[in-house]
């Protein structure tokens, strides 16, 4: 009984909304700036919320610690910053786990 409890409370907290916030992640770098462009700045920080929850991104938790708010146009640096590095980091653990023969010539 307990474990259908966890099932359907894990299926409504995967909601629709974190289905494009992961789709934003795992896009392609070509075109990304230009992208988030296009997005509303709430939406961006709602993005960097999902990412980090402990950051100060929502315009209420900046209030709430003296931190001015984020601006749309930082806001997108830092969300493409986050999504290069999710990059890099995917090309680094998918080449650091193939198997590498090195040839020696005596």
């Amino acid at each position: 009984m307990e474990n259908k409890f966890k099932e359907k409370r894990a299926a409504v907290s995967n909601s629709i909304w974190s289905d494009w916030r992961d789709q934003l992640r795992e896009s392609e770098l070509v075109g990304l700036h230009q992208r988030l462009e296009k997005m509303e700045r709430e939406m961006l920080l709602d993005w960097l919320q999902w990412h980090n929850p402990k950051g100060n991104y929502t315009d209420r938790k900046c209030i709430e610690n003296g931190v001015q708010q984020l601006s749309k146009l930082k806001a997108i640096e830092y969300i493409y910053k986050e999504i290069l590095r999710f990059h890099m980091k995917r090309k680094y653990n998918a080449f650091s786990n193939t198997r590498v023969q090195l040839m020696f010539n005596n």
